[in-house]
Order: C-alpha cells, then structure tokens, then sequence
C-alpha cells in the first residue's frame, strides 16, 4: 500500500463533478426514439383535415362537424404509430389554423371580395374533407 487511507484512494479514483458534468452533457442520451416524420400522404389529408374540421367545430359550436372531426381523427389513429402522432399533430394544428385563418378573414375582412373568397375557399375545403368521410 502507499500509506494513504480508504477514504483518501476514494478521492483520488472518484470522478470530478466537472468530468460527471461534462460527461451528463455530451453523452447522447437516447431516452426516447425520435418521432416519425409524417410521410404517409392519406394520413396526413386526415390530419389536415381534421384540424379543419375542429377550426369549424369550434367557430360554429357545431356537434355534427366535431362528429366528423372525430371520425377523421379514428382513422388518422388507425393509419400511423403511435411514434409518428407528434409530426402528424403539427399538421393538425395547421390545418386548424389555416381553416380558423379563412373563417376570420371572411367574416372580419373589410373588403367584401376577400371575404367572400375566404368564405368560398373554407366551404371547399370542407367539402373535401367531409367528401373524404362520407364518399361524396
């Protein structure tokens, strides 16, 4: 032995916190896999459309529309894993977004064309959302 003690040979193989810091830092830490891109293109119509589907809801408190929206979300839920409902989440939020922005615009705008374009382009993209539904 070289005279030193337990708790002194401790010390000296214990790592620094700097090196448990810098490790803890740089270390890939592979907790979860990384979400799947949302690459399927029929799911992502039905995640598209059925954040049109709850923009529409929520601006008309309409049951039959969040039925439909519903029933867009079940199939959404049966085409992807349940890794890829992040990236497929975000284009839902878009298309509530892009549906909300149209529903505002034709109700709020100050020029009657805009409006009743916005009003005309929101009814068609809910009639392919609803045709992708119900066949029609």
């Amino acid at each position: 032995m070289t005279g030193q003690t337990r708790k002194e040979r401790r010390q000296d193989t214990a790592p620094s916190t700097a090196a448990v810091f810098c490790l803890a830092l740089f270390a890939p830490l592979p907790l979860r896999a990384a979400p799947l891109p949302a690459d399927n293109p029929l799911a992502r119509q039905f995640a598209y459309c059925a954040g049109r589907l709850s923009a529409e809801a929520q601006h008309h408190d309409d049951r039959e529309i969040f039925a439909l929206k519903q029933a867009m979300q079940a199939l959404l839920d049966t085409l992807i894993p349940p890794e890829a409902n992040p990236a497929y989440e975000d284009l839902r939020i878009a298309g509530h977004v892009a549906q909300s922005t149209l529903l505002s615009v034709s109700r709020f705008s100050f020029d009657e064309e805009e409006a009743t374009r916005a009003k005309a382009l929101a009814e068609e993209k809910m009639r392919q959302c609803r045709g992708m539904l119900l066949g029609g």
